[in-house]
């Protein structure tokens, strides 16, 4: 039997190496996942995207929304309706100026908080987007800074929501860019956990495109206005792992491009190794990284 050239050894030994690459990045991307399976308790289906514009397939994604999803966030956002705070919080809500401004009348104060869920008029009126009712609010001295039951800013709320004129306000009146929550979140967090649940729920195509814009656009502001991207969930990790998940190439791109590192994180690297957009947008960030100067070096 001809035994192989060296040329041949390593060819052979260059496939070896690639199939263990393509290996250890499936796993890496399962391994991710399975993560977001487990924490939002839903089923995943992983395919072979197509090749776009030429830069080769990727991997694609769909999860199934768990049951009783729906029923947990619409218990989240009840408010005590029988009292003048969850009145207030409903109103703003749903964007009824006049009766928000006719219970401000009585007294009420504009950052009152109702019993249920800790909500405030805010953050709730920031959350579905119903500008004029924050601009009343606003006016009549509720703190853009605030906090409602769960933690969240009124610009967490419009973030999530990716309702960019009700993030413009906000930003206006002195909302702080950077602020966190206990377990490390920022407003810029939020627009991507929002994406992931909206990625989840599904929807039709020229909603999600619309929304997808939106998110965009919501995280652009935010990087306009100093937000960092280095700030995450110490539980969850980076956030590109959930963009990489759910391939928002998009805004993975758009958190590279304003200084979100992927240096020191095994699967961000694994996960580069990957083919398609979301690979390339990975191997970009890590090269950048390899070209910066080091802590000891001179600037």
């Amino acid at each position: 039997m001809e035994r192989p050239t060296g040329k041949a050894k390593r060819k052979m030994a260059r496939g070896k190496t690639l199939r263990w690459i393509a290996a250890l990045a499936g796993a890496t991307l399962l391994a991710t996942v399975a993560y977001a399976a487990l924490r939002f308790g839903n089923a995943v289906n992983i395919g072979r995207a197509p090749d776009t514009e030429g830069r080769g397939p990727g991997v694609h994604i769909d999860f199934q929304a768990p049951p009783g999803g729906e029923e947990t966030r619409a218990a989240a956002t009840e408010v005590a309706e029988d009292t003048p705070e969850g009145q207030l919080v409903l109103a703003a809500r749903n964007g009824e100026v006049e009766r928000v401004s006719e219970l401000l009348a009585t007294g009420l104060p504009p950052d009152a908080q109702e019993t249920k869920n800790g909500h405030r008029a805010l953050h709730q009126a920031a959350g579905a987007g119903q500008v004029a009712a924050m601009d009343l609010l606003l006016t009549n001295g509720a703190d853009p800074r605030g906090r409602d039951g769960n933690g969240l800013t009124a610009l967490m709320r419009a973030a999530d929501a990716a309702n960019l004129e009700a993030g413009r306000r906000l930003l206006d009146a002195g909302a702080e860019i950077n602020a966190r929550l206990e377990t490390g979140e920022t407003a810029l967090i939020q627009v991507v956990a929002g994406s992931f649940v909206r990625h989840l729920d599904g929807g039709g195509d020229e909603t999600t495109a619309e929304q997808q814009a939106a998110e965009l656009e919501f995280a652009r502001m935010l990087f306009d206005a100093g937000a960092d991207p280095n700030l995450h969930s110490e539980k969850d990790g980076s956030p590109l792992k959930a963009l990489a998940v759910t391939q928002r190439a998009d805004l993975l791109t758009l958190f590279i491009e304003n200084g979100a590192r992927t240096d020191g994180d095994a699967e961000l690297a694994i996960l580069g190794m990957m083919p398609g957009p979301i690979g390339e947008a990975l191997r970009s960030a890590q090269s950048a990284a390899s070209e910066s100067p080091t802590a000891d070096e001179p600037r």
